[in-house]
């Protein structure tokens, strides 16, 4: 039994010493006084932090019992805990007297919650290089504009060090360190400062710009969308630490719940601002009402923010940005107020918008690394995209939206134009009309007075004859008598022949008239009484009709304007139709209402003069009118009514090519 025990004990003493023996060295990362930059991830040892010392680390580091890989070490840590990394460093230059260059520590990691950077030379010498936290208060000389770096330190030619980094990573679990020469850092730190200070500049002027051209035009979605991208341009503000650096450097406590604030405010207002758009270019009320509570409830997250802790309240925010830029792609797409020519380009931008920050937000979610994407200049860069794209394309589909415009009113006021002559034209062949009736009365008047004096001569000629011819034999007097009655009924015929002809000419140059088409006395009607029905709140709709008739137009324009009047007037809410019926091929002209309606006792009293309604300010004319010049015309208007039910009125007109 000993034996056995003994044969197990040095089995596993070897299997322990083979695996002490195989476990790699780890790597020495040369410094190399020629290369300005150099990066570190890859031959780093990671550990997760249990609560070791610095020495417990670099024994364990010196044995090889770290771990060389990034992703496993970090998917044994919980959200926001602390992380390891070391690295044992050499100065490679030659000793030729020169100098030893200065290296800095710098971190293009986004979203670090912490970050500490200790460097543990031979003989127990141990640097602080570095103790960033978010959650104290701001310290510039962590960073190089907005990169995190370290205080430089130099190692003489040859001398070896371990550096040691301790990660607390936010948002994204990512590994992105370097080694870099002071000088680099400097020239790096000038280059980034250059390009933020363009970015920012540039886009806060172009939204200004926007801003302003939007509210001269008078356009309430651009001033919306203005709003909307420069409160996106704080929040890039706040990822670069700018209000931290300014605003509240003293108090950490209000970075985080600051941010996540401002990613809840953004939310809203773009929530809000595709429900407005959706009732200003588009027509959707119920998706605007759905929008407007996916608002309010952004908003009210806000209040949350100070209460719950960020870990709860960053992954809703999230959600609810990614939901909004649904929201905003929703919106674009139902956009159909603007031109043609723009709405795709548009649709593009939300696309574009929407993957682009729809991938950084699936990264924080996930808290994934994001490989060799800057996601700083990745966020910054999906917002340049659909700030300028927004702005772009809502300003040309705005101008596009005012030529559209322009041209429906140039067209406009050409037809109103055209309508005015054909008005013209109408009102002079009326007044022609009305000349050739007056002639046509002169000359009945003048042949009556022909008649008068012909007739009188012949009779007082015929009584002196028949004196003189008293003595006359009978034979004569007879003979007399047959040709005065002949000559008198002569006389009368031929009299009698010219008014009918004068009637008949009158008959056809008064009561016809060109033909011309009905609907331009029912537009016309139409544009008369359609501000007065707006005002009431009532619909009033204007049935086209090409039917040709040949009705005096002013009589027929006469009549309709009355009915219409009367409808209007007398309806208090609802609804105010005119068309024409087509019925055994001939037309009835129609006014319907939704009015009061009339009992027939009221039907006949108001198409008597001086009687008129109740609520009416006039003498009670217009019916009577309408009903006289109808029967002047040779028309029969017709009144249908039900009391609390209506009123339809019914013209009926001849056709322009009936006999």
């Amino acid at each position: 039994m000993r034996a056995h025990l003994a044969l197990f004990l040095s089995l596993l003493i070897a299997v322990l010493a083979a695996q002490v023996l195989r476990a790699d060295p780890p790597p020495v990362l040369l410094l190399d006084d020629a290369a300005p930059a150099q990066t570190i991830g890859t031959q780093m040892r990671f550990a997760p932090d249990r609560g070791d010392t610095l020495a417990d680390l670099a024994d364990r580091y010196a044995e090889g019992r770290l771990s060389p890989s990034f992703a496993e070490s970090a998917a044994q840590l919980a959200p926001y805990q602390p992380l390891w990394g070391l690295v044992e460093i050499q100065n490679a230059a030659p000793a030729d007297g020169r100098p030893p260059a200065d290296w800095q520590l710098a971190s293009d990691i986004y979203g670090l919650v912490a970050l500490d950077v200790v460097l543990i030379r031979l003989g127990a010498e141990t640097e602080q290089l570095l103790a960033h936290d978010i959650r104290a208060p701001f310290d510039p000389g962590d960073y190089a504009v907005t990169r995190l770096v370290s205080e430089p330190f130099t190692l003489r030619p040859g001398e070896r060090a371990l550096l040691v980094v301790r990660m607390v990573h936010g948002t994204v679990e990512a590994l992105d360190l370097s080694l870099e020469r002071g000088a680099a850092v400097r020239a790096a730190a000038f280059a980034s400062g250059l390009m933020l200070a363009g970015f920012y500049a540039f886009l806060l002027s172009s939204l200004v710009v926007f801003a302003v051209f939007s509210a001269l035009m008078r356009v309430g979605v651009g001033v919306d969308y203005a709003g909307l991208l420069l409160l996106g341009l704080v929040f890039v503000a706040y990822l670069d630490g700018f209000l931290f650096r300014w605003l509240y450097p003293a108090r950490p406590g209000l970075h985080l719940p600051t941010g996540i604030s401002l990613l809840l405010g953004a939310t809203a207002l773009g929530f809000l601002t595709a429900a407005l758009s959706l009732t200003r270019v588009a027509d959707a009320p119920r998706a605007a009402r759905w929008l407007i509570a996916a608002a309010a409830l952004a908003a009210a997250c806000i209040a949350a923010v100070f209460i719950l802790p960020p870990e709860v309240m960053a992954p809703i925010a999230y959600v609810l940005l990614a939901a909004m830029l649904a929201a905003q792609v929703l919106a674009v797409f139902r956009w159909d107020r603007l031109g043609d020519t723009m709405r795709p380009l548009l649709r593009l931008v939300a696309l574009v918008a929407l993957v682009g920050l729809g991938g950084v937000v699936a990264l924080a979610l996930a808290r994934a690394p994001a490989g060799g994407l800057s996601i700083p200049w990745a966020i910054k860069g999906t917002y340049a995209v659909l700030a300028l794209g927004i702005m772009g394309s809502l300003s040309a589909g705005l101008i596009d939206l005012r030529r559209s415009h322009a041209a429906a009113l140039r067209r406009e006021m050409d037809a109103v134009r055209k309508e005015a002559q054909t008005t013209r034209e109408l009102l002079e062949a009326e007044r022609a009309h009305a000349r050739m009736r007056d002639l046509a009365d002169q000359r009945r008047l003048q042949l009556a007075s022909m008649s008068h004096d012909i007739r009188q001569p012949l009779s007082a000629l015929r009584l002196s004859i028949e004196g003189m011819a008293r003595d006359a034999p009978p034979e004569v007097q007879a003979q007399l008598h047959e040709a005065f009655d002949y000559i008198q009924t002569l006389t009368a015929r031929q009299l009698d022949d010219a008014r009918d002809e004068v009637r008949a000419e009158a008959s056809a140059n008064v009561d016809r008239s060109e033909p011309y088409p009905l609907s331009l006395i029912l537009q016309t009607v139409g544009q008369m009484f359609r501000d007065e029905a707006q005002a009431k709140g009532l619909a009033l709709r204007i049935v086209p009709c090409s039917a040709l008739v040949d009705v005096p137009p002013l009589h027929l324009m006469r009549i309709l304007s009355n009915l219409v009047s009367n409808a209007v007037k007398y309806t208090g809410k609802g609804k105010v139709l005119a068309g024409v019926r087509r019925r055994d091929g001939a037309l009835v002209l129609q006014v319907l209402d939704s009015g009061p309606g009339m009992t027939e006792a009221e039907i006949m009293r108001y198409m008597q003069p001086w009687h008129a309604g109740d609520d009416s300010g006039g003498h009670g004319l217009g019916l009577a009118i309408c009903r006289q010049i109808a029967a002047q015309d040779g028309l029969r208007l017709d009144v249908d009514s039900q009391p609390g039910k209506g009123t339809v009125f019914s013209l009926h007109l001849r056709r322009a090519d009936s006999p």
